[in-house]
């Protein structure tokens, strides 16, 4: 059976808006693999596709980048994933985020990795309750710059997600699979 709809949020029966329930959204999702699981399937191909997209929408709605984008798209803004922002305190501080997490990262230093995320997720939560309010006024301008700032922050996350898996990895980085 297919789904009935492609609005990822009537999918995960949310209402259409920037701020969600996450544990909500989380349970949906985890009812919607279960049901369209293509091992309790008649029709597999189907079963395949609905799969794709249920895990398509929550990875989009779980991510604060990504749901601000989706957002602006059904509201009928164009967002240009090439545009430069021009904010450049924020490119600069983007930047030191960076090069101090590179330098934890090279000293292996868990600790100020820890740190700069904490930092970064202060800046994400503050970025996040700025582009709701934009989107709420349907301040289209402000929230597509809003929505690349998260984009940036959300690629931070995840860099600094890598090196914090990296740090605490059991070989310290050394390359055990070159003398195999």
């Amino acid at each position: 059976m297919a789904l009935i709809t492609n609005n990822f949020f009537e999918l995960f029966g949310l209402p259409v808006a920037f701020g969600i329930d996450k544990s909500a959204l989380k349970a949906t999702f985890l009812n919607l693999q279960k049901q369209h699981h293509p091992d309790n399937a008649d029709n597999i191909a189907q079963a395949e596709q609905n799969t794709a997209l249920i895990n398509h929408a929550f990875d989009t709605l779980n991510r604060d980048d990504s749901r601000a984008i989706y957002l602006l798209e059904l509201s009928g803004v164009a967002f240009d994933s090439d545009k430069t922002i021009a904010d450049e305190p924020f490119l600069m501080q983007m930047m030191s985020h960076r090069m101090d997490l590179e330098d934890a990262a090279m000293d292996g230093d868990k600790s100020a990795i820890s740190q700069i995320a904490n930092g970064v997720h202060a800046l994400m939560t503050q970025t996040a309750d700025e582009f709701s309010r934009a989107y709420q006024t349907k301040d289209w301008q402000n929230a597509q710059i809003i929505a690349q700032k998260l984009r940036f922050l959300g690629k931070l996350h995840d860099d600094m997600t890598t090196a914090l898996s990296k740090s605490s990895s059991p070989n310290d980085g050394q390359d055990d699979d070159l003398y195999v």
